[in-house]
C-alpha cells in the first residue's frame, strides 16, 4: 500500500504543487494582506488541488507520448492504473471547486475556468503550436491573481502574475524541445516539432529577454526595493542566461531536462525576490 501511495504522490508532481501553494501565499502578502487568512488557506489548497487534477489528466492523455519520453512515470510504467488516475483527477477537481466556492463566487468562477482550460490543454491545446504553452503559462500566472482575489486585493498581484507567465512560457518551450521525439510520433504539433530546434530556441530567448526587461520595471518605478533588485540580479538573470547558453550549446534531451529543472528551482528564488521586495 505504501508503494502505491508513493506512486500516487509522484503522479501529482509534488514539486510543482509546492510552487503553486507558495504562489498563493506570496500573492496575498504582495497584495498587502493575508486577511481573511481562511480565504488564503482555502485558495492555496484549491490551487494545489487544481494542479493535481491538471497534472494527472495531462499524464492520462499523454500516456503514449510518455512511453517514449518518460517511460518511468507512474502511468506509462504501470505503477498507477488509469482507473486510479481518473479517480484522483475527478476527486481533486471536485474538492478544488468546493473550496473555491467557500471563498466567493468570483474565485469559484476563476477556478472553474482555469480547471477547464487545463483539461482542454491536455486534450487539444498541447498539440497546437504555442497555444498549449500559452495556456499553461496563463494558468500559472493566474495563481497570483487568484491569491489576490482571495483577499480582495488584485492590483498588487499583476506584476508577479506577468513575471510567472513569461518565466513559464520560456520553460514550457524548453520542455517541448526535450520531448520532441515522443511528440513527433504522436502528432503533437509543438513549436519545436513544426519549426525545429533553432526557431524554438530563438522564441525562448526572446521570451526570456522580455522577462529580464519586465523584472526591471518594478524597481525603476519604485514598486519594489533594493533587496528585490539584488536577488533578481544575483539569482534570476545569471540563471536565465546560463540556461539559454546551455540550451543553445547542447539542445539534447538530457541537457534540456536539467535546464528545465534548474528553472523550476529558480522560480522559487523569484518568489523570494517578490516577497522581500
Amino acid at each position: 500500500m505504501l508503494e502505491k501511495i508513493k506512486y500516487w504522490i509522484l503522479l501529482t508532481r509534488p514539486n510543482n504543487l509546492l510552487i503553486a501553494f507558495l504562489s498563493i501565499w506570496t500573492a496575498a502578502i504582495v497584495a498587502g494582506s493575508i486577511e481573511p487568512v481562511q480565504n488564503v488557506i482555502l485558495a492555496s489548497l484549491s490551487a494545489v488541488l487544481i494542479m493535481i487534477g491538471a497534472n494527472v489528466i495531462n499524464d492520462i492523455f499523454d500516456i503514449e507520448i510518455d512511453r517514449i519520453n518518460k517511460p518511468k512515470r507512474p502511468l506509462p510504467s504501470g505503477k498507477v492504473s488509469i482507473r486510479a488516475a481518473y479517480i484522483i483527477f475527478f476527486s481533486s477537481y471536485f474538492l478544488a471547486w468546493i473550496l473555491a466556492l467557500f471563498i466567493n463566487f468570483q474565485v469559484f468562477l476563476v477556478a472553474l475556468i482555469i480547471g477547464q482550460l487545463l483539461i482542454l490543454y491536455s486534450y487539444k491545446f498541447k498539440r497546437m503550436v504555442l497555444i498549449g504553452n500559452f495556456v499553461v503559462s496563463l494558468s500559472t500566472g493566474m495563481a497570483f491573481i487568484y491569491g489576490g482575489m482571495a483577499v480582495d486585493r488584485v492590483e498588487g498581484t499583476v506584476f508577479p502574475a506577468l513575471f510567472a507567465f513569461f518565466f513559464h512560457f520560456g520553460r514550457e518551450i524548453i520542455k517541448d524541445l526535450q520531448d520532441v521525439q515522443g511528440d513527433r510520433k504522436n502528432a503533437a504539433n509543438t513549436l519545436a516539432v513544426i519549426y525545429g530546434t533553432r526557431v524554438a530556441l530563438i522564441v525562448t530567448s526572446i521570451i526570456f529577454m522580455l522577462l529580464i526587461v519586465l523584472t526591471l520595471i518594478p524597481y525603476i518605478s519604485g514598486l519594489y526595493g533594493e533587496i528585490y533588485l539584488l536577488i533578481v540580479l544575483s539569482g534570476i538573470y545569471p540563471v536565465v542566461c546560463y540556461v539559454l547558453y546551455k540550451c543553445w550549446q547542447s539542445p539534447v534531451p538530457a541537457t534540456l531536462e536539467k535546464m528545465s529543472n534548474i528553472l523550476k528551482v529558480d522560480m522559487l528564488i523569484g518568489l523570494v525576490a517578490i516577497y522581500l521586495g
